[in-house]
């Protein structure tokens, strides 16, 4: 960055390394913890898996600078920091070789090379613990090589899956709530080597908020997300039966379209009841082309809307935050008991109609 940036706002660490040189140019080496460690035992680590004690990680604001906002040739900046935690760590994976097998050694082999093949040293596992309540899981592919590597942990506990008319497996875990100031226990896993660490989290020493406030916002956040679990299941379980529905539509269609008429009419009208209920989350499935915008009013645009004004301010609950969470929670009693109602009446109705259905694979044969 130029030299105020340098001065102002990059805010040098005890562990930070800084270079800088004739040209005006500067780099800044954040955490140099591992190279101490690395000199410290004068010789390279023996362990598969090292976890470095990593520096105080701080929750800062970042705001819009002034000026060009996408910089362009001769246009001379530097790198912020990066949001997050650094966590450097080590690793030296075996060299995996394959077991010659002797005449006489042939059955220790075998089994020798079974319980190595178990061990997996493919994949780096981070577990971030608040107490004994695990908040985080990341996981990432192990390095290509060894050494000094960094994981970042964005200060996020484990989220909840948004709703969807997709029905959708993620093996990512989402990302959530930010945590609250404190200490926090990390544990690395690498094939079958554990390695732990303490890392502690502050707020950004430039604004001043009580932590009171702070704790507030994050049980409001953490209630908010909890609804939108809410959300997501009763959406989930719409579209699973709207897909139920529509799946029984095309059998019966293809076995005897005439024979089911009745069946067939049904099952189309649930499903648009279904879809009707979905867009009162969702909203409706807009096909215009081009920048659109949809009029009307979502449970989850309530949601998005609550959300975002709570995430904005650190200070005290205003009045504003407090009236977009009630209007969504009233809208959201209101749209949970339309679909309680409809499982509980028009669905059951739908099952006990189509249920007793036995569509045999069988065709009725003629003799010739």
């Amino acid at each position: 960055g130029s030299e105020m940036c340098i001065r102002d706002r990059i805010h040098p660490r005890e562990h930070d390394l800084i270079i800088g040189t004739f040209g005006r140019a500067a780099w800044v080496l954040d955490d140099i913890k591992p190279l101490r460690e690395l000199a410290k035992n004068n010789t390279n680590f023996s362990a598969r898996l090292q976890l470095f004690e990593p520096p105080v990680a701080y929750q800062a604001s970042f705001i819009q600078p002034t000026g060009s906002r996408f910089g362009a040739d001769a246009l001379y900046q530097g790198e912020n920091r990066k949001r997050g935690a650094p966590i450097a760590f080590y690793i030296n994976k075996p060299v995996v070789k394959k077991p010659v097998a002797t005449k006489k050694s042939k059955k220790d082999v075998k089994k020798k090379a079974a319980e190595k093949s178990k061990i997996k040293w493919d994949s780096i596992k981070l577990e971030i613990f608040d107490g004994a309540r695990l908040i985080r899981t990341l996981k990432q592919k192990a390095p290509k090589e060894n050494g000094i590597h960094t994981m970042r942990w964005y200060l996020r506990e484990k989220g909840v899956a948004r709703a969807s008319r997709r029905i959708r497996k993620s093996t990512r875990e989402p990302s959530g709530v930010g945590v609250k100031p404190g200490t926090y226990k990390l544990k690395m896993s690498f094939g079958n080597v554990v390695s732990e660490q303490n890392i502690r989290v502050e707020f950004d020493p430039r604004l001043q908020y009580s932590k009171t406030d702070l704790s507030t916002r994050y049980e409001l956040n953490k209630q908010l997300e909890a609804n939108g679990k809410t959300i997501a299941d009763v959406v989930k379980q719409l579209v699973e039966s709207k897909n139920t529905a529509n799946d029984f539509s095309k059998k019966l269609t293809k076995s005897d379209k005439k024979k089911y008429k009745s069946q067939i009419k049904a099952s189309k009208d649930i499903a648009k009841k279904i879809e009707k209920l979905i867009s009162g989350y969702l909203g409706t499935i807009d096909k215009r082309q081009g920048i659109t915008r949809n009029p009307e009013v979502t449970v989850n645009q309530r949601f998005g809307l609550a959300r975002r004004y709570l995430g904005a301010r650190k200070g005290k609950i205003t009045k504003t935050e407090t009236e977009l969470i009630q209007h969504f929670r009233e809208a959201l009693k209101e749209a949970l008991t339309a679909s309680n109602n409809f499982f509980t009446t028009d669905w059951k109705n739908y099952k006990n109609l189509v249920e007793s259905i036995n569509i045999s694979p069988f065709k009725e044969v003629k003799n010739f």
